[in-house]
């Protein structure tokens, strides 16, 4: 079972509308939990997971009450490298959770919750399947990125991340911003589920949303779904998700 993690609606659209035998549940009595499959692999759907303190709570009573195999999250982030333009695609290589700053604590650095990590790496085999799916399905090519997550886009904060990557280990790296991606990470690293955000850069860090923005995004939105859905097609096909095998990967 691959369960589908979106902030909004437009995030999860194209998977909602091909999505076969559907049904729904609520989440904490109040999130729509889409379920059906698409080729044949059980698929779960969420969307408005707006913060990484959201995606955490509601994923892990995902998780708690389904057999999640792999989560995957979609859609916007923003820009935080000028080598990253609106409508590439990105994978997560890494997450990082810049949420919290607690270095008033012994031995804890910034963005870490003490006894816990802030940095996350995606396995190596799901990003490969994400990108062959996507050159294979839209003939386009998935850049490996730095996802910073935040909940918090203050002025002080957004300029730390700006100005202060060396505080976080990033060298050369691309990096982007967005809301949720840390949440997924924690949920799922506790749970021992395999993760992975793939989205579409909607605007650098200095760009003010507009329209022409907006609809370049959407563009973008239909060859990652192509891209995800190949990918969970060679994945079923592959057997490639399997129960007492490390997930498959």
């Amino acid at each position: 079972m691959i369960l589908i993690v979106g902030t909004n609606k437009d995030d999860v659209l194209y998977f909602s509308s091909i999505l076969k035998d559907k049904r729904t549940e609520m989440v904490l009595d109040r999130y729509e939990l889409e379920i059906g499959t698409i080729f044949n692999q059980e698929i779960l759907i969420i969307k408005e997971q707006y913060t990484s303190l959201l995606a955490a709570s509601v994923i892990t009573n995902i998780l708690d009450n389904h057999y999640v195999d792999l989560v995957i999250n979609v859609g916007r982030c923003v820009s935080l490298d000028q080598r990253l333009k609106p409508g590439d695609i990105v994978v997560s290589g890494r997450i990082i959770d810049v949420n919290v700053d607690m270095t008033g604590y012994k031995n804890v650095k910034i963005a870490q919750i003490p006894s816990f990590n802030r940095d996350f790496t995606v396995q190596s085999d799901i990003i490969d399947y994400l990108k062959f799916g996507l050159a294979k399905r839209t003939y386009s090519n998935a850049k490996v990125v730095t996802f910073f997550s935040s909940d918090n886009l203050g002025e002080e904060n957004i300029s730390r991340l700006e100005n202060g990557h060396h505080l976080f280990g990033i060298k050369e790296e691309l990096v982007v911003l967005d809301f949720n991606s840390s949440g997924v990470a924690i949920a799922s690293t506790l749970k021992d589920v395999p993760y992975v955000s793939i989205k579409v850069v909607g605007r650098r860090l200095s760009q003010l949303e507009n329209v022409d923005l907006y609809l370049k995004v959407l563009d973008s939105y239909i060859n990652l779904g192509k891209g995800v859905v190949s990918t969970i097609g060679d994945i079923a096909s592959n057997n490639v998700l399997k129960e007492g095998d490390n997930y498959g990967f």
